[in-house]
């Protein structure tokens, strides 16, 4: 059988008779005539060189044959349909691979909700999740495909890339039980001239504290900067060290009893965003307006 001259429209008559068992009421589950439903069953014997259905007391019986291709041909109508309807996405069917970009710090609070929901709701799809450290790679990975969507802060980018904030961070300070820079009485003074360690995926030589200090004149003595947070509680539990990181991952860390203790810092830090951003082309791929409203409802109660 070449497929190029095969009427596909054979295969919703043959996928009708298998559910039906009966070529008048095959006909009207897919709005064709007896006269015609007999006519394309006619067809289908030719094409497979097979009765495929034979009559009996009980309705028409599939033959070996017909055993043997239905859910093939019952699999392949479905993925036409997904095909061809906008909206016909269905995550419990997906088994394609996606990938995000991720920034630890998003992979650290949103990552394990949404695998455990993916678990129930699309358990076929895989997940590929791509490191982001440095905010000039996230539009190097929308735009060249290798990502489907990036978790990080917002980043100045072009019409091309659209943005979507998802959730507002504050900041905490972590420290060993007892440290003298969070003691009753202690001034900014004390706090700024603790040894401190600084987080920054980037390798720059400041963060947030260090320019909120300036403002006051002062300057911390930053005696270790790590590229990623994950390391972090581990070192201050066991040093004077004080780090300043995002407030849900000092207090997730300090709740795993780790031995350390999380402080408000004595000075005002800004809140960041954490931004989901993809490109143009996908704004309105279905998998991709699923996947996305996913991890925003994930993000809103996280």
């Amino acid at each position: 059988m070449n497929v190029a001259g095969f009427d596909l429209n054979l295969l919703k008559a043959f996928d009708a008779l298998y559910a039906e068992r009966h070529v008048t009421r095959a006909g009207q589950r897919i709005g064709l005539s007896q006269s015609a439903m007999s006519g394309a069953l006619t067809r289908l014997r030719e094409a497979f060189d097979d009765e495929l259905f034979v009559r009996s007391p009980t309705g028409m019986l599939p033959t070996p044959r017909a055993d043997d291709i239905a859910g093939s041909i019952s699999s392949s109508l479905q993925l036409m349909q997904s095909v061809l309807q906008k909206d016909g996405f269905d995550p419990a069917l997906a088994d394609h691979i996606v990938t995000i970009a991720m920034t630890d710090y998003a992979a650290f609070v949103l990552l394990p909700s949404l695998l455990a929901r993916l678990a129930v709701e699309a358990p076929r799809l895989e997940l590929r999740v791509r490191g982001i450290f440095g905010k000039d790679e996230v539009v190097d990975l929308l735009d060249s495909g290798e990502a489907s969507l990036a978790l990080s802060v917002p980043v100045d980018t072009s019409a091309r890339i659209m943005t979507r904030l998802i959730l507002r961070e504050g900041f905490a300070c972590i420290a060993r039980p007892g440290h003298p820079a969070f003691a009753k009485g202690a001034d900014i003074e004390t706090f700024a001239a603790a040894p401190h360690l600084l987080v920054s995926p980037e390798g720059d030589r400041t963060g947030v504290v260090d320019r909120k200090l300036a403002v006051l004149g002062l300057t911390r003595r930053v005696v270790l900067s790590l590229p990623q947070f994950l390391v972090a509680p581990f070192v201050v539990a066991e040093t004077d060290l004080i780090a300043t990181l995002a407030s849900r991952v000092a207090k997730r860390f300090a709740a795993v009893s780790l031995g350390i203790v999380v402080h408000e810092p004595p000075i005002a830090v800004s809140d960041f965003s954490l931004a989901m951003m993809w490109h143009r082309r996908v704004d309105d791929h279905p998998a991709t307006v699923w996947l996305r409203d996913c991890i925003a409802g994930i993000a809103a109660s996280a």
